[in-house]
């Protein structure tokens, strides 16, 4: 799997692309960290926030986990 592939328990793969400025200039006025936090991976995986409420805790440890890779 590439950096930013991730195998979700329930099977499907899901990509989380590599963020662009104009991806935090999106979500900069959502002052909410969590609710920042779940835009951007929308944005980032092409998930609705409907498919994101729906992960597990564990399933959205990694898609943070992908995401941090990037920033750091």
């Amino acid at each position: 799997m590439s950096k930013g592939q991730i195998k979700l328990s329930n099977g499907k793969e899901v990509v989380v692309r590599e963020p662009l400025v104009r991806d935090i200039r999106f979500v900069q006025d959502i002052k909410n960290e969590q609710a920042r936090e779940l835009k951007l991976m929308s944005n980032l995986t092409g998930l609705t926030d409907t498919e994101i409420d729906a992960l597990t805790l564990k399933d959205y440890a990694l898609l943070q986990k992908a995401l941090s890779s990037f920033l750091s």
